[in-house]
C-alpha cells in the first residue's frame, strides 16, 4: 500500500514540477516588469502594464496550488521510505 502511495506521489510530484516551470517563468518575467515599471514604459504603454499585472495575478494563484501539491507529494516522498524502513526493521 505504501509503495503505491510513493509511486503516485512521485508521478504527481514530477508532473507538478513541469507545471511549476511552465507557470513560474511567465510569473517571474511579469514580476520583473511590475517591480520597476518606469524601466519598461518605453517598451510597454500603461494599458499593457495593467494586462501584465492581470496575468501575474491570475497565474500566481495557480502557481501557489501547484507548489502546495509539490510540497505535499515531496513530503510523502521523504516520509514513506522512512516509514517502510522502520516497518521492515520491526519484522
Amino acid at each position: 500500500m505504501l509503495q503505491h502511495i510513493y509511486f503516485w506521489a512521485k508521478k504527481i510530484h514530477n508532473l507538478m514540477m513541469w507545471f511549476a516551470i511552465i507557470l513560474g517563468v511567465p510569473i517571474a518575467i511579469t514580476g520583473v516588469l511590475i517591480e520597476e515599471p518606469e524601466k519598461w514604459e518605453t517598451i510597454f504603454n500603461p494599458s499593457q502594464m495593467y494586462t501584465i499585472r492581470d496575468i501575474h495575478g491570475e497565474w500566481s494563484g495557480k502557481f501557489a496550488i501547484v507548489l502546495a501539491i509539490m510540497m505535499v507529494t515531496g513530503f510523502l516522498m521523504w516520509l514513506l521510505p522512512r516509514m517502510l524502513s522502520r516497518y521492515a526493521k520491526t519484522k
